[in-house]
């Protein structure tokens, strides 16, 4: 009898202005749930950038990783027709497919747990409805393969983020709406070049309100 094959689903890049969302996915066999958990994979989102790049590279040595990459103009083109969730929802289910697991445990980004399980459900083959799922809050804290999931996401993120700063030759740190060097990149970019850069979020309010206030600039200069 085959054993059975547990994934832990999490994203990175939910919510910032410029860059692709990443979600990511870690597979083991259910023997070797404690040697994932003895790499000191907990609290995730506390670890420096060396330690989540040593710790996805030994990750690779004792299970599968798996990872989807949802692109800015594909998040922009998707939130014509569907929240956020639902575009995560997509995501998660295109590597729980891809990963074929008997047990699924994913970060909840929703209030209803169960709830969620229906909806990734539905998009699933009829083949996925019989087998162990697991919703929860805080998921990436209480389940080691989740934090193992949500390592492969945010080092994906990070090394995407660096790239795009190197393209651009500006640190404009996070990326996220709240952080000021990213604002002043996107205004600055837009001033030079007349448009945000293609990386841009441009469904996004922030992006939005630069735009706005660009064109009110203009208009009252000219």
């Amino acid at each position: 009898m085959t054993e059975k094959k547990v994934v832990g689903i999490d994203e990175a890049g939910r919510g910032p202005v410029i860059g692709s969302m990443f979600i990511g996915g870690f597979m083991v066999e259910e023997s070797r749930l404690d040697e994932v958990e003895g790499l000191g994979v907990k609290d995730s989102k506390k670890l420096s950038d060396k330690k989540r790049e040593d710790l996805a590279e030994k990750l690779r040595e004792v299970g599968k990783p798996f990872l989807k990459e949802i692109t800015a103009s594909e998040i922009d083109d998707l939130r014509e027709v569907m929240s956020l969730n639902e575009i995560e929802i997509q995501g998660f289910t295109d590597v729980i497919e891809r990963s074929d697991a008997d047990k699924i445990i994913v970060d909840l980004p929703e209030p209803d747990g169960d709830r969620f399980i229906n909806k990734m459900k539905r998009e699933l083959p009829a083949s996925f409805s019989d087998r162990e799922f697991i919703a929860e809050h805080e998921a990436d804290d209480n389940f080691p393969i989740v934090s193992a999931a949500s390592i492969i996401a945010k080092s994906a993120r990070e090394n995407h983020v660096d790239e795009l700063k190197e393209k651009y030759g500006y640190d404009f740190k996070s990326g996220y709406p709240h952080d000021k060097p990213t604002i002043n990149f996107l205004e600055d970019y837009l001033e030079e070049k007349g448009e945000l850069p293609p990386e841009t979020r441009l469904s996004w309010s922030t992006a939005e309100r630069i735009v706005k206030e660009n064109s009110q600039k203009s208009f009252d200069e000219f």
